[in-house]
């Protein structure tokens, strides 16, 4: 189960992508992975999470962070593959 920190940095990162990135990141970079820090509303692309989340990491290491993927609802799907 979440802490409530967790679910908290997910609200905050999930609100700064909706209200300020979206829109230009979903034209200017779709598909590559985002990770926001919510307190400074910095933001970090790769196109591979570790990538976004490293530069996260250096510009912020004691920060929680949130990480997404620009254009889909999660950043990664599991299922079944027949």
């Amino acid at each position: 189960m979440a802490s409530a920190q967790s679910l908290e940095i997910v609200r905050r990162g999930e609100e700064i992508y909706s209200q300020r990135l979206r829109a230009e990141l979903e034209k200017t970079h779709w598909g590559y992975f985002v990770t926001i820090e919510p307190d400074s509303g910095d933001y970090y692309l790769g196109r591979r999470m570790e990538e976004a989340t490293a530069a996260a990491r250096r510009a912020h290491p004691e920060k929680l962070t949130y990480t997404g993927r620009v254009g889909f609802p999660t950043a990664f799907e599991i299922g079944f593959c027949p």
